[in-house]
C-alpha cells in the first residue's frame, strides 16, 4: 500500500508532488489518471509522515493547506 500527502479544496481532492526545477512540493487537482501518476507517493505511512512534517515546518503556504496522509488507492478509480 502507498501513501500519499493530500487535502481538499473546494470539495476536490489535490495531492503533493515534487517539482523537480523549483526544487518544491506543490498541491496539484487530481482530475485524472495522469494527475495520479504525477503525485508524490511514500510506500511507508512513517516516510509520508517525515515529508509532511517537513512541510509543515518549512513550507508555509502547504502548511496552511490542512495536508494529511490518505492512502493512494484511495484516489484511484
Amino acid at each position: 500500500m502507498s501513501y500519499v500527502i493530500a487535502c481538499w479544496q473546494s470539495g476536490k481532492p489535490h495531492a503533493i508532488t515534487a517539482n523537480s526545477e523549483t526544487n518544491k512540493f506543490e498541491l496539484i487537482p487530481l482530475d485524472s489518471d495522469v494527475a495520479l501518476n504525477k503525485i508524490f507517493s511514500h510506500p511507508y505511512r512513517a516516510g509520508a509522515q517525515q515529508i509532511l512534517t517537513w512541510i509543515n515546518d518549512n513550507d508555509e503556504n502547504l502548511a496552511r493547506k490542512e495536508l494529511s496522509i490518505q492512502t493512494e488507492a484511495r484516489f484511484r478509480k
